[in-house]
């Protein structure tokens, strides 16, 4: 039997407990206008049926994937991109739709002459949110948000202060991936900020500014788990302490949503100590300071003010 030529692109969907929308996800990308891709829906230990609902859909291009254990969405799509053939890489999540033209407009970008992009990226639709209430109307949110610049190039800055790419927007050249590292399974549910970070430092990035996705929020979503979130973060920027620190107050803004954070959660203690560090990275910052102001309700020692008052060293700068 003959070798079947290996696809431009390789989609990879990771897939837990989602019978419900598996295969609308997977139609949407079987539905492309641009057809040279195959498509795996790698099943990370579903227990609801989402194997077989996925199984369900007749298409040579489609190919199932069962994961041997439960390993998060980090872990299934390293399963993927282990898998893949296409020298391209696109990531889809089970739960989310994607237009027609997505990889088509995309591609155009990415092979055109002279392009030396590593990866690009959509425009995203989130079709409500993480906090929606019962009987509330719908509402939508485009990514990224407009004020965010640049949008394409060396986007390292930008996406230092937010991360302005969800997976399901993206495709990456698959030995770019690999040098990389893949995903970091320990900084999920925003494995896909750290990723695109070290992406970003590896090349520049291309973006097609149309809302070619719409997110929905499942019940069962990771991104719900604020305690995780949180965890996540701080792994996240002291991955990548090197290229906060040449942004001082990029780095202390990060420090101020954790020492938020761990506030919400009731650990105070980890809050001082965090805006600590916010006040010593940007001790002339404004914002910095008006936390400081709320730290005194956080009963901040006037030493640690002091401390924080001090020039920053030279390993924060």
């Amino acid at each position: 039997m003959p070798d079947v030529p290996a696809p431009a692109v390789t989609v990879v969907i990771p897939a837990y407990n989602r019978a419900a929308s598996i295969r609308a996800a997977i139609e949407s990308v079987l539905r492309q206008t641009w057809t040279d891709f195959e498509l795996l829906v790698v099943d990370d230990g579903s227990t609801d049926g989402t194997l077989a609902a996925a199984a369900e859909v007749e298409d040579p291009r489609l190919r199932l994937i069962p994961s041997p254990r439960n390993q998060g969405a980090a872990g299934a799509r390293n399963l993927g991109v282990a898998e893949a053939r296409g020298a391209w890489v696109a990531f889809q999540d089970s739960d989310d739709e994607w237009l027609p033209t997505k990889l088509a407009k995309q591609m155009a970008r990415l092979t055109a002459p002279g392009a030396g992009f590593v990866g690009a990226y959509c425009g995203l639709l989130t079709l409500g949110g993480l906090d929606d209430q019962a009987g509330e109307r719908l509402r939508l949110r485009y990514v990224p948000d407009p004020a965010i610049l640049p949008a394409e190039g060396d986007i390292l800055a930008p996406l230092l202060f937010a991360n302005m790419i969800s997976t399901q927007t993206l495709i990456v050249r698959r030995d770019v991936i690999l040098e990389l590292g893949r995903f970091d399974e320990d900084t999920t549910p925003i494995e896909d900020w750290d990723f695109v970070i070290r992406l970003s430092r590896r090349g520049p990035v291309a973006f097609v500014d149309e809302p070619l996705v719409h997110q929905r929020f499942s019940p069962n979503s990771i991104t719900r788990d604020t305690a995780r979130r949180l965890s996540s973060r701080i792994r996240l920027v002291e991955k990548n302490l090197d290229a906060f620190a040449a942004r001082p107050a990029l780095l202390a803004r990060q420090y101020r949503i954790i020492a938020n954070g761990c506030r919400a959660a009731g650990d105070l203690a980890g809050a001082r100590r965090w805006l600590g560090r916010a006040l010593r990275v940007a001790p002339a910052d404004p914002r910095s300071w008006g936390r400081a102001l709320q730290a005194t309700a956080l009963g901040l020692a006037p030493r640690a003010r002091a401390q924080a008052s001090a020039p920053a060293s030279s390993a924060s700068k």
